[in-house]
């Protein structure tokens, strides 16, 4: 089956889970864009500013790397995603039990697939058999 010519960027062995974390990143980064902009034109509060461009580059840049398949980004994003479930647990012994929730499931799920065999071998790190 032929793929359309927009599809030329991401390329042709991208597993559907890693493409879908990669969805997930940008779209994490796009809502903290809007915030951004919210707290830089609209509404402004720099250090919230401040923060909001941090997490725009802490997911953005990563989930450019996976699309581009680059080791770097695989290692950035699976010590990003087990910081977030440490932090989830965290929020869950606080007493924030939904948010903790939200943020351990996702992140989680991510770790556990950056960790199986079949995405280090994409990620050129273990022999091919």
């Amino acid at each position: 089956m032929d793929r359309p010519s927009w599809w030329s960027f991401i390329p042709a062995n991208m597993p559907l889970p890693l493409l879908l974390i990669i969805i997930y990143l940008f779209i994490i980064a796009l809502g903290n864009l809007f915030a951004l902009y919210q707290y830089v034109a609209v509404q402004p509060n720099l250090l919230t500013a401040i923060g909001h461009l941090v997490s725009v580059l802490l997911y953005a840049g990563p989930a450019y790397g996976l699309l581009k398949l680059k080791r770097w980004a695989r290692s950035v994003e699976l010590y990003l995603s087990l910081f977030s479930v440490a932090l989830g647990l965290f929020l869950m012994f606080t007493g924030a039990f939904g948010m903790a929730v939200m943020i351990i499931v996702p992140h989680g799920l991510i770790a556990i697939y950056l960790l199986t065999d079949k995405c280090r071998e994409l990620f050129g790190l273990t022999e091919n058999k």
